[in-house]
């Protein structure tokens, strides 16, 4: 069973094991959500208490989820994982008392888990996890199936950058994105999703021909449209402190598609394509895009693309089916069979 909040914004495909709650809260509107936070917390544990019989592990994501989680766990005598995405403090803009707060909650819960979950090594020494026997277990975010690469196409004097997901206030320079298009002839961008900057980026479309805004898209929709670019865009800017632990999607969809990434130098995934040769690490602003697009040849697209691939055949072709069905089935495995012997 998943269980998932449908904010304003996203939505979900239907299916048979989802429960999902709605509501009109939006993604990025950070404490302009607590009331609708506090309704989802209600509604996760009365969905659970519900389900109690049927349920041997439950898997929560970030402290959205992880709280009323334990406490199930706890009281029912369940198994809980913890899945930390990203720290939960830095993620949501949190400072100050509530930023050590939320940090201690997160760093006590993952030490009391069954199972924490973290998405790249580096997140050990962030999250003052431990090593050993009960270090947690690394999955890295790679997408559950190979959509394949095709060629890069044909450029014929304009330069089409995509960007496919969360439209972010800040941190992620999708202003500067949005600015460096509008701006130049020779570029277009093609960009969906959707986020605090959704209305920015429709009117910037609306004004300028060199941008396409495609409005939210589910994940496959999302990475074709990647397919029909030459270079795929993701920043993460030092300014949130959990991008330099960044391991997001973004790395691992251009290795599966074949196409070069241009992302931030100084995090994990500038350090990444910088090392392999499969994108671009630049620095953060946009006078940074201008010299980046000033140096670039077609040829380095190409090489870019034919890296990226590459690496995916040799490292992460089969990873889903070795680390996710393999390593963390092995978990659900044991765990469903201490239901069926309680």
């Amino acid at each position: 069973m998943f269980i998932g909040w449908a904010r304003a914004g996203a939505d979900y495909e239907p299916a048979p094991y989802k429960v999902i709650y709605r509501s009109g809260t939006r993604i990025g509107a950070r404490w302009g959500n607590f009331i609708g936070f506090l309704r989802w917390q209600r509604y996760l544990l009365a969905t659970l208490y519900k389900h109690r019989e049927k349920i041997a592990a439950v898997h929560c994501a970030d402290l959205d989820t992880a709280l009323v989680g334990y406490l199930f766990c706890w009281l029912f005598r369940k198994k809980f994982i913890f899945d930390i995405y990203d720290q939960y403090s830095s993620s949501r803009g949190v400072s100050g008392y509530a930023s050590r707060i939320m940090n201690c909650m997160e760093s006590y819960l993952a030490r009391e888990a069954h199972l924490c979950i973290i998405a790249a090594e580096e997140r050990v020494e962030q999250h003052r996890l431990q090593k050993g026997a009960n270090a947690p277990l690394i999955l890295e975010n790679v997408p559950l199936e190979d959509l394949g690469a095709e060629e890069i196409p044909e450029y014929s004097g304009t330069l089409h950058i995509g960007y496919f997901g969360v439209l972010e206030r800040r941190h992620r320079g999708i202003e500067d994105l949005v600015a460096f298009a509008s701006s130049r002839a020779d570029i277009h961008l093609h960009i969906a999703g959707y986020g605090a900057r959704e209305q920015e980026v429709r009117l910037a479309a609306s004004r300028s021909g060199n941008i396409t805004y495609y409005g939210p898209m589910q994940w496959a929709e999302g990475v074709a449209l990647m397919r029909q670019v030459h270079v795929i865009g993701g920043f993460y800017y030092l300014s949130n402190p959990n991008h330099a632990y960044a391991a997001p999607n973004k790395y691992y969809e251009h290795l599966m598609l074949g196409r070069g990434l241009l992302t931030t130098r100084g995090t994990p995934p500038g350090q990444r394509v910088e090392r392999h040769g499969s994108g671009w690490a630049i620095e953060e602003g946009l006078d940074p895009l201008n010299r980046w697009i000033a140096e670039l040849h077609l040829s380095d697209m190409r090489r870019a693309g034919m890296n990226a691939r590459a690496l995916w055949e040799t490292r992460y072709r089969d990873y889903f089916q070795e680390h996710y069905v393999g390593r963390y089935g092995r978990h659900i495995s044991q765990y469903s069979r201490s239901l069926e012997n309680a």
